[in-house]
């Protein structure tokens, strides 16, 4: 005869098996982890000393401290212009931007200052394509051609002032999946790694790249050093153009340096860095190539070098001629006299406001006379591979190799006690060796000479590949054109991967990224199933023999069984979402797609559901000596739980975080303790039935009832008071089908649509409110 609850075995078998697999992932992680911090540390040993080596031949060489390994631009370089850009508020018709043109160019680091109000987080929105509060005027070039950032997305990476992180996450594991998700499908594991190798060496992360960021009530790294994580993980896409909100604010002095020098040296891969500061220190203001100082009302008042400011503002011939005092921060300066807290000794008469119109009128002057340089610095160059190999000729002389065209490992050692370079750990020598392209334990000088040359460059480079080998075989794909004139074209017309294809892609990637939340998780969980076993123990005590249908308070003592396993699972379910808006509105404008975010964390948390209604059953039962299977009891408060998480994630999508656990808790006892009372069942006519047939504890209360009838004896053993409650639940579930529909079946489809159902409203509330 076949099993009538064989379905209830195979759900039962596949929640201990997806807690096997989350339990196994956990430790493959943590394993994982120590292996990539050995890694970590052998990679780093063995740049070391190959700078070493390479100083000791040529102590005037300059040697990058770290060479790109995976951080290949997409694009080879942008240029951003904009002409007449401007920011009009539709709500009251009032002017914040305006008439702001110039350029941005690769290989430079672009400042906009101003003082408050001067619209410089609104010039960047608009360039962005993203200043919906108002009505755009002015055009925007890329490389040259009508354009929009926008359009380019996935060349783009914006940083938000605040820190939007995954806090329970690694440092490392939050650039992976940046990694992940942001770059093109098909990308080799290996390329991901080394993009990550990359952002943390050059954001000064790999010391504490396996630590959790934390967050305010757990403390993780440092606020400094959550900057750092919230700029790699836009770097984490290789971006060719950086665009950063405040990346200095909230943090000292010494930190926001470090910060900017780490960008900096973005700088020489080609990237376009962009970014609002706000009154930087003398020593960070050198640090930029080029600045953008916008006045009063939105107009520009100086777009240029940043060294040219200075000298500008000095100007007799514009009608200028502020003299700054000695020892003065030239950022705090520019800001007083473009506030108009500097009095012009010179020009008494000049206000503030004429500060823009005084430079309209230098670079007319200025285009008229042809003195207009616009193109970028030229690049100093690696240092000549000529040198290189006359300084090692000459060292291996003095050691004693000069007529050795080939050398031995045994003699390569040698050659470094010579100069007095120490020999890193077996781990790092043998990643040298391999760097080197040893070959049957010889190396050659002409390789040796190519892997010391090749550290000069910004990548690193294996010794038999040249500079050009390296580019063509390992930069990306989509790269196109040079530096000067590359086309976006190819990038606007690429094709675009359909929503299903990107779920398919996105899905695994989330899923696995949940499942490692979910294990740093466990304390809170430990906690919520205590608390819903205790519950199932007092509710059950309340229920010991009166669940029979002879009693009278059968369906009373059904209904407050239910109450507690669907409140506790809706308010426990409200982490989902309610904690993480933010983060949402940041990865799906980075392109993660909403289905895919919302499925992967429903589908992790839905094995906390389940497990919590097994345990609740078993002891509820214990208590309350419940007659019947076990099966039933479950399948009933299973439909409950699932029904009430789908509550709780709704919520948690609608009402702020710090309202959503109150109100969650709210709808849910007016759902299940007064829409769904016997006795309200019992009189439910017009508004309180349709009310009463809305709520999912109707039909999983109502189910349990009339199928403890159905097994206890029929409806001749109900007591006569409670006949009324019995065909009250059965004509509100007749309306949809009764017990034909199922319970799994109905639970699901009130948890996904009200899910499916707020994914629309919030997918529109992303776009406004989003990094675009």
């Amino acid at each position: 005869m076949a099993d009538p609850f064989l379905w209830e075995h195979c759900v039962l078998g596949f929640t201990l098996l997806g807690y096997a697999v989350l339990s196994i992932n956990a430790y493959i992680n943590r394993r994982k982890r120590l292996r990539l911090s050995e890694q970590s540390k052998t990679m780093s040993e063995c740049e070391k000393c190959s700078v070493e080596i390479a100083n000791s031949l040529l102590p005037d060489v300059k040697v990058p401290d770290y060479r790109f390994k995976g951080m290949h631009l997409k694009m080879s370089g942008i240029r951003i212009g904009f002409d007449h850009l401007g920011v009009k508020l539709k709500s009251t018709g009032r002017t914040i931007l305006e008439g702001v043109s110039g350029e941005f160019r690769p290989k430079r680091v672009a400042a906009i200052m101003g003082p408050s109000g001067a619209g410089k987080t609104t010039f960047l929105n608009a360039l962005c394509g993203r200043a919906t509060y108002g009505t755009t005027s002015g055009s925007i070039r890329i490389n040259g051609q009508s354009s929009s950032i926008a359009e380019i997305k996935q060349l783009r990476g914006f940083v938000p002032q605040d820190d939007i992180v995954h806090e329970h996450l690694t440092v490392r594991e939050q650039l992976y999946y940046s990694a992940r998700l942001r770059n093109a499908e098909g990308t080799p594991p290996a390329m991901i790694n080394n993009i990550v190798e990359d952002v943390l060496n050059v954001m000064q992360l790999l010391d504490v790249q396996h630590s959790l960021v934390g967050d305010v009530e757990k403390r993780g790294i440092s606020g400094g050093q959550r900057k750092r994580v919230n700029i790699g993980l836009e770097l984490a896409a290789r971006p060719t153009i950086l665009m950063l909100d405040e990346p200095t604010s909230g943090l000292d002095a010494s930190t926001a340096l470090e910060i900017i020098r780490s960008v900096k040296r973005l700088t020489a891969i080609g990237m376009t860095v962009v970014m609002v500061v706000h009154q930087p220190r003398y020593s960070l203001f050198t640090l930029f190539d080029d600045l953008l100082l916008l006045g009063l009302g939105g107009r520009t008042v100086y777009l240029g070098k940043s060294e040219g400011a200075l000298p500008y503002f000095g100007l007799l011939d514009c009608k200028l001629g502020f003299e700054m005092p000695l020892h003065e921060n030239p950022a705090d300066w520019f800001m007083d006299v473009i506030s108009g807290k500097v009095r012009n000794e010179k020009n008494p008469t000049l206000q503030p406001r004429k500060l823009a119109d005084a430079w309209a009128e230098f670079m007319t002057n200025l285009f008229d006379s042809g003195d207009l340089e616009l193109g970028p610095d030229a690049a100093e160059g690696p240092m000549d591979r000529f040198a290189f190999t006359k300084a090692l000729d000459a060292k291996l002389f003095s050691a004693g190799f000069g007529e050795n065209d080939v050398l031995s490992q045994e003699q390569f050692v040698d050659f470094l006690d010579f100069l007095k370079v120490k020999k890193p750990t077996p781990a790092a020598w043998e990643c040298l060796m391999e760097r080197m392209d040893f070959q049957d334990g010889f190396i050659t000088r002409p390789r040796l000479t190519s892997f010391l040359h090749a550290l000069t460059f910004s990548f690193s480079q294996d010794a038999g590949k040249s500079e050009g080998d390296f580019t063509s075989s390992e930069a990306s794909s989509i790269s196109i054109g040079s530096s000067k004139e590359s086309s976006v074209s190819g990038i606007l017309t690429s094709k675009k991967i359909g929503r299903r294809g990107r779920f398919l892609i996105q899905y695994p990637i989330l899923l696995h990224q949940n499942s490692i939340r979910w294990a740093r998780d466990w304390k809170h969980k430990l906690i919520s199933t205590g608390l819903i076993m205790f519950a199932a123990a007092v509710f059950g005590g309340q229920c010991r023999e009166k669940l029979i249908p002879e009693n009278i308070l059968c369906p009373l003592k059904i209904n407050i069984s239910h109450l507690p396993i669907g409140t506790l699972s809706g308010i426990a379910c409200l982490h989902i979402f309610g904690s993480d808006r933010p983060l949402f509105w940041r990865e799906s404008a980075s392109g993660v797609g909403v289905t895919a975010f919302y499925l992967a964390r429903v589908t992790v948390s839905l094995f906390d559901v389940l497990v919590w209604c097994y345990l609740y059953t078993i002891v509820w039962m214990i208590f309350a000596e419940a007659p019947c299977s076990y099966w039933m009891w479950l399948i009933a408060f299973r439909m409950t739980a699932v029904s009430a998480s789908g509550v709780g994630v709704f919520m948690s999508t609608l009402v702020p975080k710090q309202n959503s656990t109150l109100a969650t808790a709210v709808l849910l006892l007016v759902m299940g303790g007064a829409l769904s009372e016997p006795q309200v069942i019992a009189e439910a006519e017009g508004l309180s039935s349709a009310l009463a047939f809305l709520s999912p504890f109707t039909w999983s209360q109502g189910e349990n009832y009339l199928a403890l009838i159905e097994v206890s004896g029929g409806e001749e053993a109900v007591d006569f008071y409670a006949v009324m409650i019995v065909d009250g639940y059965k004509k509100i579930l007749l309306c949809l089908g009764g017990s034909d529909l199922g319970y799994l079946t109905l639970a699901y489809i009130f948890c996904g649509g009200a899910i499916r159902c707020r994914l629309l409203l919030q997918t529109e509330d992303c776009a406004q409110n989003a990094p675009s």
